[in-house]
């Protein structure tokens, strides 16, 4: 219960008490009030009568005794009026039944009024001759008591009313500052970290919101520097001091990662390119010229792959760089090579003859069979071959597309059938707790069945086929099915857990696709046991789309998990504004597990996104070495091939 609830019902319990403890005093004084009138009117009507009939006491006129007795009685204001002699007996007795017919009856028996009895005695000269008893009718007493306790009551309760509402507005307005300390408090807890201008008048309530402000603070600072830390110690291990691209570790672990993952990189092309006698440049230009032109041939690179999340692009050490595309084709991994001969053609120089010859390109092309020494071999062959055909040359060399067996518009006839046919089949792999070995949820990995294959049910993986989803615009489409097997999966098994279900970038821009989703969650009762699963090179640049889906999803209880995390460069600080459940660090970090470079930059994100109430994920766990060693580094679960195949 919360407090305000508390203390209104604290001060209704305490207004309750004071309106009956008021009302009952107030009833009891009224009563003692008019049982006191009662006898007073009894004992002037018995000493009035008492004076009036002496004489005929005296005289024994017994008629003129009850008539005068009769007159009293007949004006309605007794219950009883008896004149007796000297021994007790009455002579005139009159009664009158006590009833009023104004007066609940339950009233009278709940307050019962007792008449005083008024006596005097009768003379005859100095001697007693007998004795008047009166007593007077309360029914006059009962209605004005009644009277009095029906207005008492509506008054008392239209002021406990209008008090409660009154006190209840003012309560409302002094804790109004509690408010804003919870709201200031959820606020820290959705990774937000606001200040509190307007302070209260209040010195205590000043003093608590003062205190969250410093303490909202000193909580953003600590996150920011620990964010700081973190990326500075990255960008020292991972990144080229002059360039600023990853340096040669980092893109080893990506390809090493990449390459040999045929679940998400079935083909792609491996580029090294390399800038021409760069030392005898360096000799006669300097260090800093030598640098510019780095630099220049770096934002050159940049810019040409700008357009592909899926590029990874390095500086490995002095005039080698390399470029790594996944799911690209041998067409469009020539048309790329080319370009970059093109632009090397251009970069500026200071000596006129450097110009015409700056530098080669060597591309290794890789489908289905492949390993990341296989192709570096292969593009460090296809370089020298290059650099064998003239000035700023390019040669590609790869392997048989062993299975490349349909054309592109085969490709695109193929996808659509599956899609329309629904021959979309879901695979699952268990995500584990670090701490307790448990399920924490299972992610859907997509297949299509290929029954053209020559092999009974043969399933193509995601690699296989994305790339030619993505290059016909069918990304959208296929999202839409998978999301649909999925709810349909958690419909039908109701006491299966949690499913987390990759959506593209491409979908998050669709506008349709959004509104799609949202109408399908609002409609699904399995909408808050879905996760949706973001890869982290889509985050960045389209972060307001982003966290306007979740804002969106969100109501319906759908989480959010970010995918790869750690590939590129970004920082951290995006987190903040989105309200993510997971975060998937990258298996090239967690195969590398023995270098503690890796080591301190998990510890690092893990503290980091803890902070902001996200689990971390690790993936790639492939064997038992590594999943014993993610316990003690405070990840919370993990995913791969030694926990469980996709089944």
């Amino acid at each position: 219960m919360t407090l305000t609830k508390q203390l209104v019902l604290l001060i209704l319990a305490l207004m309750t008490f004071v309106f009956i403890g008021s009302y009952v005093i107030t009833l009891n004084n009224t009563k003692t009030y008019l049982e006191a009138q009662l006898e007073s009117h009894a004992q002037d009507a018995s000493t009035s009568l008492g004076l009036s009939i002496t004489t005929h006491m005296s005289n024994k006129d017994l008629a003129s005794i009850t008539s005068m007795v009769d007159a009293i009685f007949d004006r309605g204001f007794y219950s009883s009026v008896i004149v007796e002699d000297l021994d007790g007996n009455p002579l005139v007795q009159r009664r009158l039944k006590q009833t009023s017919e104004e007066v609940p009856k339950w009233f009278t028996r709940f307050i019962s009024l007792a008449p005083p009895e008024g006596e005097a005695f009768v003379m005859s000269g100095w001697q007693q001759a007998g004795k008047v008893k009166v007593i007077s009718h309360p029914g006059f007493a009962y209605l004005q008591l009644w009277t009095s306790a029906k207005d008492s009551f509506w008054l008392f309760l239209a002021s406990t009313f209008i008090l409660g509402a009154v006190g209840l507005v003012m309560l409302r307005l002094m804790l109004r500052p509690l408010d804003t300390v919870r709201w200031q408090a959820d606020s820290i807890c959705n990774r937000e970290f606001p200040q509190v201008e307007k302070l209260p008048k209040t010195p205590d309530l000043r003093t608590i919101i003062v205190a969250m402000n410093r303490m909202t603070g000193r909580v953003k600072t600590m996150l920011s520097e620990l964010e700081k830390l973190a990326e500075r110690f990255r960008n020292q291990a991972m990144q080229n001091p002059v360039t600023g691209l990853g340096n040669r570790r980092f893109f080893m672990d990506i390809i090493g990662h990449r390459i040999e993952s045929k679940e998400e990189c079935q083909q792609g092309a491996l580029f090294l390119i390399q800038l021409k006698d760069f030392k005898a440049y360096n000799d006669r230009h300097g260090y800093p010229a030598g640098d510019a032109l780095l630099r220049e041939t770096a934002d050159m690179l940049g810019k040409i792959t700008a357009d592909n999340p899926k590029i990874t692009l390095s500086h490995l050490s002095g005039a080698d760089f390399a470029l790594f595309a996944e799911d690209i084709s041998r067409e469009d991994a020539q048309s790329l090579a080319e370009k970059i001969s093109e632009r090397l053609s251009k970069v500026s120089a200071e000596d006129e003859v450097d110009k015409s010859d700056i530098g080669h390109v060597g591309v290794a092309y890789f489908y289905d069979e492949h390993n990341a020494s296989t192709c570096l071999s292969t593009a460090d062959m296809a370089l020298r071959k290059a650099q064998s055909q003239g000035a700023n040359a390019w040669q590609l060399v790869g392997a048989g597309e062993t299975g490349g067996v349909r054309s592109g518009m085969e490709w695109k006839q193929f996808i659509e059938t599956a899609l329309s046919e629904r021959k979309v089949v879901l695979q699952f792999q268990t995500v584990k707790t670090c701490s307790g070995d448990e399920e924490l949820h299972r992610e859907v990995f997509v297949r299509l069945r290929d029954e053209n294959s020559g092999q009974d049910d043969q399933l193509l993986v995601a690699g296989t086929f994305m790339p030619m989803v993505e290059r016909f615009g069918l990304t959208v489409e296929l999202d839409k099915a998978v999301v649909t097997a999925a709810m349909e999966h958690l419909a039908s098994n109701p006491d299966s857990g949690l499913l987390a279900v990759n959506i593209a970038s491409q979908s998050i821009e669709s506008v349709s696709f959004v509104r799609w989703l949202e109408e399908t969650l609002r409609a699904s009762p399995v909408s808050n046991r879905i996760i949706f699963e973001i890869p982290e090179y889509g985050v960045v640049s389209m972060l307001d789309e982003l966290k306007d889906l979740i804002d969106r999803l969100n109501v319906y209880g759908a989480r959010f998990s970010i995918d790869h995390f750690g590939r590129g460069f970004s920082p951290f600080s995006y987190l903040h504004a989105l309200k993510v459940d997971y975060l998937k660090l990258d298996g090239s970090f967690v195969r590398q597990l023995e270098d503690q470079d890796h080591e301190y930059y998990i510890r690092s994100l893990t503290e980091i996104a803890h902070g902001l109430d996200i689990k971390v994920i690790a993936e790639s766990v492939e064997t038992e070495e590594i999943w014993n060693k993610l316990g003690g580094l405070n990840l919370d679960g993990g995913q791969g091939y030694y926990l469980g195949r996709p089944e």
